[in-house]
């Protein structure tokens, strides 16, 4: 189900799209958000990360919408949906953990109490 939406967004006109968009919105954002240090005393890594991240978003933006227009115009289940769906479907899975990790913290706090006492 999740692999069908991931086909769609690695379509090569999605693709495409995405990187246009990438490229342009990511350009003007780094230019406002980052031209200052690029221009005054370069680049480190924090910054390089930075500035990828500031490409990375409009490019993910960009392929969820134009995933979900697709699955809209075909009458497919959108990525929430079929996330929603899946975790319906683990719900008993997440509750048994958290039970257990609730249990295991129960039992960390009576150790500490127990070696305070001792």
């Amino acid at each position: 189900m999740i692999n069908e939406w991931l086909k769609i967004a690695l379509q090569k006109n999605i693709l495409t799209r995405a990187l246009k968009v990438a490229l342009v919105v990511g350009s003007i954002l780094m230019l406002i958000n980052h031209g200052d240090v690029i221009l005054s005393n370069g680049l480190s890594i924090k910054e390089f990360i930075k500035i990828t991240l500031t490409y990375l978003v409009p490019y993910c933006v960009s392929t969820y919408s134009s995933t979900e227009a697709v699955c809209a115009a075909e009458n497919r289940r959108s990525i929430n949906q079929l996330i929603w769906e899946y975790l319906k479907r683990k719900s008993s899975e997440l509750a048994h953990c958290s039970i257990t990790v609730f249990n295991l913290f129960i039992i960390r706090l009576q150790q500490i109490k127990n070696n305070r006492n001792t």
